[in-house]
């Protein structure tokens, strides 16, 4: 038998008292905030404390642990009454929604529970719990041997910390934070590349990891996430100033377990996140795909507000059916068109709040279409009742599905014509592969020393840089230039051997060429800054761009 279904069978077998038990408490909670009476919040605590020993019965970690929370908060004299009502308020009602959530779809996800949790840790002031508050690993197994880099990565480590903080601050401020994703992964790429072998190696690995599958599965990048991107940075400085010891720390240890956890929510199982699974022996148990449809879900009405609504809406569906075969009948007086206004209106209303948008977009537009059809000949009022019809059948498939996992209906499906849009997909399209190519090329040069695995780059980079002209990026195609006659005149046809750290610079002025095409696809004004730094590494490598 499955996790769900022991899930399931656990908890109905004492749905009906734990749902008595509830109510009891937010029965107690709601005289308490209304009256101050303490001897209500004892008969909330009381009842809170039923509830908690059947979690713990069921094993039910996630609300266990938030009902012992709300419990310390209570007991907890030195917390203001505004505070303590504010905080126990919010987690009771996530802890009735995740219990409507946990019957609803029969899955125990204790980590959407840690944002309460942590809510009534700070109310009490006590120090927050991490994502993988709930997740265990084993942080010292038995790694796969590695050679040890023949990189000098401690003399660039200022710089490649500059590299992190400048995509750091456009993730905390919320400023193209993919590019600043992008930064960050390159510079934990180098120091991935330059910590082969050693003591920080494993950390700086699952860094690697966690960063790319935030990127590649569009990771949600919640409060938690981006503080732990910067405790990264934070350990980054202690890395610089006190040397690796700061490995072995607490620190860095709760961070390294906070990063096999992001692992373990990808849906990826191999490359790099393949490795760390197998090496960690991280069990797949929940995905970030999953988590972000029940994030939602936690955020909005429980799931029994959406099932009374969804019933509610069909009924006044039903009424407005009613009333447009009354019209195709032609016998709906001039009252009912009024009333079949009001309620198409007040249903796209009702879309609007719940964020059915699309939706709400249709009614409005065909309740004008219901204000006219009284003054339309008949063949005209049938091809519109048509019209309406069809729009009210989406409206009540949708109805349906209120408040559940499947996909929004909202979005306009947009029909774009015009080669110019598609010219432009197919041109990033180029420059993307392109780049990828180079820099994989490089890789694989770096790690085997052989210029085979170079043969093809300078195709790949004339694709590019034409793709660039078309777009008009003179200056970011003059830049690619430079970087095919760097690799042409001092890589494949010279004897001389290559430097490590030169080709890193030339990776650093392609990434950045990558980045800035990144930034137009999504708009046409961009800043110079990311290109500035490309000039400025080809300018290290003797090759000038204006």
């Amino acid at each position: 038998m499955n996790q769900a279904s022991n899930v399931s069978m656990s908890i109905n077998l004492v749905r009906k008292e734990l749902e008595i038990t509830l109510q009891k408490a937010e029965g107690y909670f709601s005289i308490y905030a209304e009256k101050q009476d303490p001897s209500q919040l004892k008969l909330f605590a009381d009842e809170l404390n039923l509830a908690r020993g059947t979690f713990k019965l069921l094993e039910l970690g996630g609300l266990e642990a938030l009902s012992a929370e709300m419990l310390s908060l209570i007991g907890d004299g030195t917390v203001s009454f505004p505070t303590k009502l504010e905080a126990l308020g919010k987690a009771l009602m996530s802890l009735s929604h995740y219990i409507s959530l946990l019957l609803e779809h029969e899955r125990d996800r204790p980590i959407l529970l840690i944002p309460a949790i942590n809510l009534i840790r700070k109310a009490g002031g006590h120090k927050v719990f991490s994502e993988s508050h709930f997740f265990n690993v084993n942080l010292r197994p038995k790694l796969p041997s590695i050679d040890k880099s023949s990189l000098d990565i401690i003399p660039h480590l200022p710089r490649i910390r500059l590299m992190y903080q400048l995509g750091l601050l456009r993730v905390l401020r919320d400023s193209d934070a993919r590019v600043g994703m992008k930064l960050i992964q390159r510079s934990l790429t180098l120091l991935e590349l330059g910590f082969r072998g050693g003591v920080p190696w494993p950390f700086w690995w699952s860094c690697k990891a966690a960063v790319s599958v935030i990127i590649n599965e569009e990771y949600e990048l919640t409060q938690a996430r981006r503080v732990l991107l910067a405790r990264i940075d934070s350990i980054m400085r202690s890395m610089i100033k006190e040397g690796l010891i700061v490995f072995t720390a607490q620190p860095a240890n709760e961070l390294h377990k906070d990063l096999l956890h992001l692992v373990s929510l990808s849906v990826d199982s191999g490359g790099i996140v393949g490795d760390i699974k197998d090496s960690y022996r991280i069990s797949q148990s929940v995905l970030e795909k999953d988590l972000k449809v029940e994030r939602n879900l936690l955020s909005g009405p429980d799931v029994g507000a959406y099932e009374s609504l969804s019933k509610a809406f069909n009924e006044e569906i039903a009424h407005v059916k009613e009333a447009l075969d009354l019209a195709a009948k032609n016998n709906l007086s001039e009252e009912g068109f009024g009333a079949l206004s009001e309620k198409l209106s007040r249903l796209a209303d009702i879309l609007q709040v719940i964020d059915e948008k699309s939706l709400a977009k249709r009614l409005k537009e065909q309740n004008s279409n219901v204000i006219a059809l009284a003054t339309l000949e008949e063949e005209e009022r049938v091809n519109a009742l048509a019209r309406i019809a069809d729009d009210m059948l989406q409206v009540e498939l949708a109805s349906s599905h209120f408040g559940r996992s499947q996909p929004k209906t909202d979005g306009e499906n947009i029909v774009v014509t015009g080669h110019y849009i598609e010219a432009r997909i197919i041109l990033f399209d180029e420059i993307e592969s392109g780049l990828a190519m180079a820099k994989r090329a490089i890789g694989s040069f770096v790690e085997s020393g052989d210029k085979l695995h170079l043969v093809n780059i300078s195709a790949s980079l004339i694709g590019v840089r034409g793709a660039l002209i078309f777009l008009g990026e003179v200056r970011a195609s003059a830049i690619v230039d430079a970087t095919i006659n760097y690799l042409n005149d001092k890589v494949l046809n010279s004897e001389d051997s290559v430097d490590e750290a030169r080709l890193e610079i030339l990776a650093d002025a392609l990434a950045s060429v990558e980045y800035h095409a990144e930034r137009l696809s999504h708009s046409d004004i961009v800043s110079a800054e990311i290109l500035d730094r490309a000039v400025r590494s080809m300018s290290q490598l003797g090759y000038k761009v204006s």
